[in-house]
């Protein structure tokens, strides 16, 4: 009776386990669902630690809503008081701001075709989708703004040695109606977001991707601890909406916070790296090359 029973749990956790495979969320039922940004600034928590906001008596305008609205655009102000931060950290992000209410403009790294890291990842398809390829092995995300690519790999655990990456290691796991992310591994010269909030490589992230609203927003909850530079854990929100949904209400041209093509998916969009910036008095970031063979 033992072996029957231990026979039987076996089999029912199996079948549990391939319904649960069969029922995973699908981000991208056809190749022209792409998503994009609600705002390029986290949304906290309903409780507990959070991400760096803005400084309430500075309010932020985008150039997205400058498009919509006309109003004028202004650069993003960190709150300093923000208690995540240790004091190296807040001294950094003070310093950027500083800079700011001097007048000076003050280029992301991306501005010079730096990879922009996970949650710089997340921040950015505001005016170019977000797409998904689900795979069987792994899962790929792909940001049309500069044609980044992120690789989730289908694994219970890590590699034996991860590699420091601007994008780090990413390992998943279907959960449920969620497509759950572990990243390790994350070059420490990314920025975690537009106000300059800098990290280690101890950083750790754990990102869980799911539908809400009737599949009409996608959500993702990000986890980060990075010991570092934080104080504590936090957590943050990123939500998305449907590209294409917006694109089949509105003809192209009168969808401006979109400035996008018209090609349909996956446009390529070349952003590359070059000795000379962009920006008018502002020195390009240098190209950033391997010392030793990562390999």
């Amino acid at each position: 009776m033992g072996v029957l029973a231990g026979a039987f749990s076996l089999t029912a956790a199996f079948s549990c386990a391939a319904v649960a495979q069969d029922a995973r969320p699908d981000f991208a039922p056809n190749p022209g669902v792409g998503w994009f940004a609600y705002n390029r600034v986290f949304i906290p928590p309903p409780s507990g630690p959070g991400p760096v906001r803005q400084d309430r008596s500075r309010p932020y305008v985008t150039n997205d809503e400058f498009r919509v609205t006309g109003r004028q655009p202004t650069e993003r102000l960190a709150d300093l008081d923000n208690p995540i931060l240790q004091p190296w950290a807040r001294e950094v992000i003070r310093k950027r701001n500083e800079q700011v209410l001097g007048g000076k403009l003050v280029v992301s790294p991306s501005g010079s075709c730096w990879p922009k890291g996970v949650t710089g990842f997340l921040l950015s398809p505001m005016t170019q989708p977000m797409y998904f390829i689900q795979g069987q092995r792994d899962v790929a995300l792909i940001l049309t703004s500069f044609n980044e690519v992120r690789h989730i790999y289908l694994a219970d655990r890590h590699s034996d040695n991860v590699k420091i990456s601007w994008y780090g290691e990413s390992i998943g796991r279907y959960e449920g109606d969620s497509l759950v992310v572990d990243t390790i591994g994350l070059d420490g010269r990314t920025w975690l977001d537009g106000f300059g909030t800098p990290h280690t490589q101890q950083l750790h992230t754990v990102e869980r991707f799911h539908l809400i609203e009737g599949g009409e927003v996608l959500e993702a909850d990000i986890h980060i601890e990075d010991p570092g530079a934080f104080t504590t854990p936090w957590d943050a929100i990123q939500r998305f909406r449907p590209y294409e949904a917006a694109l089949r209400k509105l003809p192209l041209d009168r969808v401006p916070v979109l400035a996008s093509t018209g090609e349909g998916p996956l446009p390529e969009l070349i952003c590359a790296e070059n000795p000379h910036s962009f920006f008018s008095g502002v020195e390009a970031l240098p190209i950033p090359q391997a010392a030793v063979p990562d390999f």
